[in-house]
């Protein structure tokens, strides 16, 4: 994890090289998982920087891209500016302060994005820079662009850091198998999707308004969206109540939500190691 202890990690002139009206009181807040967070003002607002050291100018392009796409349907941090300065990639977002929490909004916010619809699976911009990346190549099938795409890199790299993952490769198969032919893995209608939905990437605003933050975004399936919401928690019964009214799922998602789990504690595996195998490994067995 990166942490900047204060705003002289980023070195003198930092905030002077980002061209900003007065700017003043530049100061680490939370929310600095992958990246450095801070508050930053420009005369009298107040902005969100994010900050990644030993990167070029292109290494936020993904969560642009993915904000813009994701700005269509939903609330989303405006994003101000972005490039890369001395070294240090950076990321200007309009400041959201937090007011009440509706998470039935929330539910319903998450219903309106799934119905903007994409003719394929992936996305303009594929994620290099993420911390496991993301390949988004266009892919007719979300079924082979789950398999292809998501699964079975991801499986590759895991079996670098646990060896014991080669003797479950049969399970790993028989899951691919069930999901290239899966009825509804091959025929998904595409959703956009915010692609990292777990309960430190949403806000609500001063006004209650549900704000979407840090997305990864690709068009696929909308289950997947939902497993990701399940995996830890942070989102209460009426999300979930008030999503299925306003969009309700397709017969048999229960069976597919171990497929998308499976993926995102794999994926977890990879990033944080061992902690995550015994959860890994009773999710494999089951396939």
């Amino acid at each position: 994890m990166l942490k900047a202890e204060r705003a002289h990690d980023l070195g003198p002139d930092f905030v002077t090289r980002l061209n900003l009206q007065d700017p003043h009181d530049l100061k680490p807040v939370s929310g600095g998982d992958v990246n450095w967070a801070f508050s930053i003002y420009s005369g009298n607002k107040r902005y969100f920087l994010k900050v990644q050291p030993n990167q070029d100018k292109h290494y936020f392009d993904s969560e642009v891209a993915s904000l813009k796409a994701l700005g269509h349907s939903v609330t989303v941090p405006k994003v101000i500016k972005q490039g890369e300065n001395r070294g240090f990639a950076y990321l200007l977002l309009s400041w959201v302060s937090n007011g009440p929490a509706n998470q039935g909004d929330l539910g319903r916010a998450l219903a309106v994005l799934h119905q903007e619809k994409g003719e394929k699976c992936g996305f303009d911009l594929s994620n290099e820079y993420d911390a496991v990346p993301k390949d988004n190549t266009w892919t007719d099938s979300w079924a082979e662009f789950f398999v292809h795409r998501r699964l079975e890199p991801l499986m590759q790299q895991a079996i670098k850091k646990g060896f014991w993952l080669t003797q479950r490769g049969d399970h790993f198969d028989n899951l691919k198998k069930t999901i290239l032919n899966d009825e509804h893995a091959k025929n998904v209608k595409p959703s956009l999707l915010h692609g990292d939905l777990w309960a430190g990437n949403f806000m609500f605003d001063e006004k209650g308004q549900p704000v979407f933050i840090d997305p990864n975004a690709f068009y696929g399936d909308r289950e997947y969206d939902l497993v990701v919401s399940k995996v830890f928690p942070g989102f209460g019964k009426a999300f979930y109540e008030a999503y299925e009214k306003a969009y309700p799922l397709e017969e048999g998602y229960e069976d597919r939500f171990n497929w998308y789990e499976f993926y995102y504690i794999l994926m977890h595996f990879v990033r944080f190691g061992d902690i995550y195998a015994p959860r890994l490994n009773r999710l494999l067995l089951q396939f």
